[in-house]
């Protein structure tokens, strides 16, 4: 009765919903302060057709879902709090006490794709995870974990082979090495170089097969798309100063020098590097 009641609350809101036990996916089973219980756990599609130019990757692209997802979620939290108000609804957003994709797993929301990432029957794998974890207690039917059919696309369109056997080499995951900061080898600026993108990098999900009709998003649709950035843009500006200019995007989080460097690198193709050094510190 209660699990019906919350999925009719999340649906309310266009949201869908699916349980895990706490326990089973929390990544510190020792601190549970709280008293979590149940995982509420949702997710939004953000897929959509970028344009040719676009430098940057889509989630990237669009509005901080770190900000939006929780404005999202407000509504459901809020709902829930009047129908139990002797319960707790915390509402997370990738910074969470739990593993995601454990989670998603387990719950039945996806399939973990041979590039290690979640994927939807309806939404394919452009998706974003976020969650309401509660003290209520609700039955929870563990699923195993059902993998994808493995064509193999995704293992050889990554462009630095970092995907192999269902598992991702972080250290040479395209996507990790544009938000690493600090100076890099000459094989991991040729590779961001190869990719064209200077945040990110979406390869392994555009060769997927789960992906070729997955329709542009209301969130996408909703949301203005910052599809380039270039040198000229940031021309000049401190990290403050380019914090507040893409306030609302979600790379900023790792500062201005990370972006710099990749522009530089991609404009460059790699070359005139120790003029590209003294343009990056201007």
């Amino acid at each position: 009765m209660i699990a019906k009641t919350v999925k009719n609350v999340f649906e309310k809101h266009g949201f869908p919903v699916y349980f895990a036990e706490y326990d089973a996916v929390a990544t510190d089973k020792s601190n549970n302060e709280k008293g979590y219980k149940t995982v509420f756990l949702t997710y939004m599609s953000y897929a959509y057709s970028p344009s040719p130019e676009q430098n940057i990757c889509r989630y990237a692209a669009l509005e901080d879902y770190h900000k939006y997802l929780p404005k999202k979620l407000e509504g459901i939290k809020k709902e829930l709090e009047k129908l139990f108000p002797e319960n707790i609804f915390d509402i997370y957003t990738d910074s969470s006490p739990i593993n995601e994709k454990a989670a998603a797993d387990i719950s039945g929301l996806g399939i973990r794709g041979k590039n290690t990432l979640i994927i939807t029957k309806e939404h394919g794998s452009f998706i974003l995870l976020a969650e309401i974890i509660s003290d209520i207690e609700l039955p929870c039917k563990a699923s195993e974990p059902v993998y994808c059919l493995n064509c193999g696309k995704c293992e050889k369109a990554c462009p630095s082979g970092a995907l192999k056997d269902g598992l991702i080499n972080i250290e040479r995951c395209v996507s990790a090495l544009t938000q690493k900061k600090g100076a890099l080898k000459k094989e991991e600026e040729e590779l961001i170089i190869k990719n064209g993108l200077i945040w990110g990098c979406d390869r392994c999900q555009e060769v997927c097969p789960y992906n070729e009709n997955a329709e542009e998003s209301d969130f996408a649709k909703n949301s203005v798309k910052l599809t380039k950035v270039t040198s000229e843009d940031i021309k000049g500006l401190s990290d403050r100063q380019f914090r507040e200019k893409y306030a609302g995007r979600a790379f900023t989080w790792r500062g201005l020098e990370p972006i710099k460097r990749n522009i530089y690198l991609i404009e460059n193709k790699g070359e005139d590097n120790d003029d590209r050094s003294d343009k990056s510190r201007s």
